[in-house]
C-alpha cells in the first residue's frame, strides 16, 4: 500500500505494509526530505491547517492501528533545516565525556541521541484515529433548531421560550413524532455525556463514557487464586447479561447511489435462480434527516468468489484477493472507497409470471435468521469502529447488513440492519450459536474452555405484564437486532 505526504517542499510517497511499524515510514520519508530534518521536529496531521502532533508520538503503532488505508494523505510540518557552517579556526573540544555509567564507562554519542520510539501517551482513546464524518458531527452542536410557535409562542421574533427553544437531539418526543426508532450514536454519546462529569471537566479529567462490552473470563486476575477453569471470582467473572433492546445505532441510513447499482445485482438471481452474496463499497457521511445522524453512501457493490444455490451462498473468508479489492477502491481514481457492508438475496419466485417473490421475511417469522445475526456480528467485530469516546479507541461497527427479499406486497424489497454491540460481544466469547428455528438464538453450553454466564431477557406475558425470564437455552433473536432505513436520492 501507498502512503502520502504533503509537505511544503512537495509531495511525497512511501510504500508500507499493514503490519509495519509508523516509525518504518517516518525512517524512509526522512531519506527524501531536505538535509539536516531530524525526526524529532516532524510534525504529522490529517488536515492541513493545524500543526498536528509529533512524528515519534505514533512510534509503537503499526499502520493499520492508525487505521490508515492505501492512498491517504498526511501533512507533514517542520522548521526549515539547519546548515552548520565550518570556521577557519577549529574550535577545542573537551576530552571529558558528557556523561558516564553507573560503571564508569562513558556514554557513547549513539546511546545520549537515542530517540524513544513508544508513545508517551497511554490513553488510548487521545491516539484514535477516528473517521472523518466522526470528526464532522463532534465539531457540531447538535441542537434542533424549531421556529417559533404561532400558537403558544407570544414573545417577540428575537424571543425564545419553552415553546421553541432548541431541543437535544435525543429528544424522545421528536424522534417519535419523526418516526426515528433509533436515536444516532453521537446523539447517544450526548446524552451519556451530559449526565456525567464530563459535562463540565477539563481535557485532563475526561473519560470516556463507552465501554466495549467484553464476557469473556478476564486473565491475569489480581486476587491470586488459581487461573480459570480452576478458579474464578467476582473481580474476574463477567457480570450477568440482560438482553434489551438497544436505544442507538451506529448507522441511521443507507443510500445506495443508483438503482443501477441494485438491479445489476439482483440480475444474477433473475438468470440463474441462485441467490448472491456482495460487499458494499462506498463512504461515510452525516445524515441530516436524523440529529446527528450517520449514513453510509453505496457506490459499488463487489461479488467475492462464491459457491451460489437455490437456497443459499457458501462464501470462504478471507476470500481470495481482499487486499487487494480493498486497496483498488480506495484509490483516488475509484473515490476512496471504503467496506461499509454486506449484502445478499434471499428470493423466491412466486411462480405467478407477473416478477412477484414469495415473503418469507415478517412480523410473525424474522427480519435476519440466528445464522444472519451471527454472522452480521463477527463482520462487524472484523470492521470496528474507531471513537474517541470509548476507553479502548473503539465501539461496536458501522458495518451494515442489507438483505434483498420479498415484501409482504410480494415485491422485491431491500432491508438494512445492524446487530446490537451486545451480540458481537457474545459472538467474540462463544456463547451464542444459530438454531435450527432461525428466529431462535441458541445459548451454548459451558466447557472448561467456555464460560458462559447467566442470560435474561424482558418481555410483556399474557397478563400483559413486563416479567423476566432466563433465555437459556434460546431467545428470540430480535434483541439483537437495529433496523437502519434505506434510500436512493433525491435527486
Amino acid at each position: 500500500m501507498i502512503v502520502r505526504f504533503r509537505s511544503k517542499d512537495g509531495n511525497y510517497r512511501v510504500e508500507a505494509e499493514p503490519n509495519d511499524d509508523f516509525s518504518l515510514l517516518v525512517k524512509k520519508l526522512l531519506s527524501d526530505l531536505p538535509v539536516g530534518i531530524e525526526q524529532s521536529a516532524l510534525m504529522i496531521s490529517d488536515q492541513p491547517v493545524g500543526e498536528g502532533k509529533p512524528a515519534t508520538e505514533f512510534f509503537g503503532k503499526t499502520v493499520s492501528d492508525l487505521s490508515l488505508r492505501h492512498g491517504d494523505l498526511l501533512f507533514l510540518s517542520y522548521p526549515d533545516a539547519t546548515i552548520s557552517i565550518k570556521s577557519d579556526s577549529p574550535t577545542p573540544r573537551s576530552t571529558e565525556p558528557k556523561a558516564v555509567r553507573l560503571n564508569g564507562k562513558p556514554v557513547s554519542e549513539a546511546d545520549m541521541t537515542a530517540v524513544r520510539t513508544v508513545s508517551e501517551s497511554a490513553n488510548p482513546w487521545e491516539r484514535v484515529v477516528q473517521d472523518k464524518v466522526d470528526d464532522i458531527l463532534d465539531a457540531q452542536e447538535g441542537k434542533i433548531i424549531r421556529q417559533k410557535d404561532p400558537k403558544f409562542c407570544r414573545h417577540s421574533d428575537k424571543g425564545m421560550c419553552d415553546y421553541c427553544q432548541p431541543l437535544e437531539p435525543w429528544d424522545s418526543d421528536y424522534l417519535k413524532s419523526h418516526g426515528i426508532k433509533f436515536m444516532s450514536f453521537h446523539s447517544y454519546v450526548r446524552k451519556l455525556n451530559s449526565s456525567s462529569a464530563n459535562a463540565k471537566a477539563s481535557v485532563s479529567s475526561f473519560l470516556p463514557p463507552l465501554s466495549e462490552a467484553d464476557y469473556r473470563v478476564k486473565k491475569n486476575c489480581p486476587s491470586g487464586h488459581p487461573p480459570w477453569p480452576a478458579g474464578i471470582c467476582s473481580k474476574c467473572q463477567p457480570s450477568a447479561i440482560t438482553l434489551q433492546q438497544q436505544q442507538f445505532r451506529m448507522v441511521d441510513h443507507v443510500e445506495f447511489a443508483s438503482s443501477e447499482i441494485v438491479n445489476k445485482f439482483i440480475d444474477n438471481w433473475r438468470r440463474t435462480g441462485n441467490q448472491a452474496i456482495g460487499y458494499l463499497y462506498g463512504k461515510y457521511e452525516p445524515y441530516p434527516e436524523v440529529p446527528l445522524g450517520t449514513k453510509a453512501v453505496v457506490h459499488a457493490i463487489y461479488e467475492p468468489p462464491q459457491v451460489t444455490a437455490i437456497d443459499g451462498v457458501t462464501l470462504t473468508l478471507p476470500w481470495e484477493g481482499e487486499a487487494d479489492v480493498d486497496a483498488a477502491a480506495a484509490t483516488d481514481d475509484a473515490g476512496n472507497l471504503t467496506k461499509v457492508g454486506v449484502i445478499f438475496t434471499d428470493l423466491t419466485d412466486a411462480g405467478k409470471g407477473d416478477g412477484s417473490v414469495i415473503c418469507k421475511r415478517h412480523a410473525d417469522s424474522y427480519f435476519l435468521s440466528s445464522l444472519e445475526i451471527c454472522f452480521a456480528a463477527t463482520m462487524q467485530s472484523k470492521y470496528p469502529s474507531f471513537t474517541r469516546w470509548s476507553d479502548s479507541g473503539k465501539f461496536s461497527s458501522k458495518f451494515v447488513t442489507c438483505v434483498i427479499s420479498g415484501n409482504l406486497e410480494s415485491q422485491i424489497e431491500i432491508s438494512a440492519y445492524q446487530v446490537s454491540n451486545t451480540a458481537e460481544a457474545m459472538v467474540q466469547a462463544d456463547i451464542i450459536e444459530p438454531s435450527v428455528s432461525p428466529s431462535l438464538m441458541l445459548i451454548k453450553e459451558p466447557t472448561d474452555q467456555r464460560y458462559v454466564p447467566d442470560v435474561f431477557f424482558r418481555r410483556i406475558n399474557e397478563y400483559n405484564v413486563a416479567v423476566q425470564e432466563n433465555a437459556k437455552p434460546v431467545f428470540p433473536v430480535e434483541y439483537l437486532l437495529v433496523t437502519l432505513s434505506h434510500g436512493f436520492p433525491a435527486s
